[in-house]
């Protein structure tokens, strides 16, 4: 048991230092974001002229990793803070000790995998889960926008009032582009920043539509009272087709996760039958084989249900 007791401590102490970094990085990110706020309103415009042609620095390259981070987070809705990987990191430990416990290294490992994929896909629902909401709340924010344009408001003025009366989560980025605006950045620049972080098209739309008035003028309200209703629609006919695919999305699901529920379930609850397929010379190709497939086959039943959803 000493070399299991060995591998845990190595373990918290891995996690813990982790959890330390990520918290530190994003005191910073945060930081760097207010200053950066700041100096693109002054910059933006003729940084764009003198970017054309020009390639990225060095720090721009080596933040790219740091930037995706936290554009990640923030299209989850969460905040990395230090109860945060704590929350995170706790229930691993403790189901990890239990697996070490009852099953051995192995076992620990099978753990840590399970709670990894859990983790991620846990993520990836609250994601998709709040573009849906913010889809379904921006025809309304736009509706919203129409009539205060009709009576007489600017279309600058309009947003910012439409903002006040919108809920989460579509709140969260239209008080990033409110921020941005205030700071003296465009407001079409400002939604199509937004739009690209969030991985928002129907929001790049609107601020095509907005850029357009701001700069030729012409019926705004119309433009936009016809995109809402466009939006609705399609958001009708998705839901549609979604609920029509049910069946072939839900069979592809089960499909590519089975076989890796299988494996790790007899990773953590009978390691033994695994180490000796693995020391086996016909079942160590029989498992990398399976691993080979398993990927193929997922990566193929991902491109159907993303063709279908």
């Amino acid at each position: 048991m000493t070399h299991i007791a060995l591998w845990l401590s190595s373990g918290t102490l891995l996690l813990t230092a982790l959890a330390v970094w990520f918290w530190q990085k994003a005191g910073i990110e945060a930081r760097q974001q207010k200053s950066a706020n700041f100096v693109d309103s002054h910059i933006q415009d003729d940084y764009v002229v003198q970017q054309q042609g020009v390639t990225p620095d060095g720090n721009e390259l080596s933040n790219l990793h740091s930037v995706a981070f936290r554009d990640f987070f923030l299209r989850a809705g969460i905040t990395p803070t230090v109860s945060f990987f704590l929350k995170l990191v706790l229930p691993w430990l403790f189901l990890s000790i239990l697996a070490a416990y009852f099953g051995g290294w192995l076992s620990v490992a099978g753990v840590l995998l399970l709670y990894v994929v859990l983790v991620r896909f846990n993520w990836w629902l609250r994601t998709s889960r709040r573009q849906r909401d913010m889809l379904r709340q921006l025809p309304v924010l736009i509706e919203t926008m129409v009539r205060l344009i009709t009576i007489g408001h600017s279309i600058s003025a309009a947003f910012q009032q439409a903002v006040i009366t919108t809920d989460e989560p579509l709140r969260d980025v239209l008080d990033r582009v409110n921020r941005q605006a205030q700071l003296g950045v465009a407001l079409d620049k400002a939604l199509h920043k937004e739009a690209k972080t969030f991985r928002f098209t129907q929001l790049d739309l609107v601020a095509a539509v907005i850029g357009l008035a701001s700069r030729f003028g012409g019926r705004s309200d119309q433009a936009l009272e016809r995109m809402a209703a466009f939006m609705r629609d399609l958001e009708h006919a998705q839901q549609e087709f979604a609920s029509l695919s049910t069946e072939v999305r839900l069979s592809a699901w089960v499909m590519a996760l089975l076989p890796i529920a299988i494996g790790i379930f007899l990773i953590i609850f009978n390691n033994n039958m695994f180490l000796t397929m693995w020391h086996d010379p016909i079942g160590k190709n029989m498992l990398v084989g399976a691993v080979v497939l398993e990927i193929v086959g997922s990566y193929w039943l991902y491109r159907l249900a993303k063709t279908i959803r």
